[in-house]
């Protein structure tokens, strides 16, 4: 358990982000995130291979929590994706 000392940048280490289940997906992918209590905002940020971004969800949930992207809302192709925590970008996956 993080405690009030904890620093922004212990914040960030705490935090991790799966690879999303099914890779590749056709209809829905599940990504697995998990977040300190103590983050006041996250979001994932989905970029296209040029690097513009093209979604973006905020993560409400904090501990082990999940986000399911429908595959309808994006076209065919690879994408990259990253947690955003405290305005920090945390991790970037494909």
């Amino acid at each position: 358990m993080l405690n009030s000392e904890t620093s922004n940048d212990e914040l960030i280490s705490a935090c991790t982000l799966n690879q999303n289940i099914p890779n590749p997906f056709s209809e829905n992918t599940r990504i697995d995130i998990t977040l300190p209590a103590e983050i006041s905002n996250a979001s994932l940020y989905v970029y296209n291979m040029q690097g513009k971004q093209i979604k973006a969800y905020t993560i409400q949930d904090r501990g082990n929590t999940s986000l399911t992207i429908n595959g309808y809302a994006l076209e065919a192709g690879m994408y990259l994706y990253a947690l955003i925590a405290h305005g920090k970008e945390v991790i970037p996956k494909r």
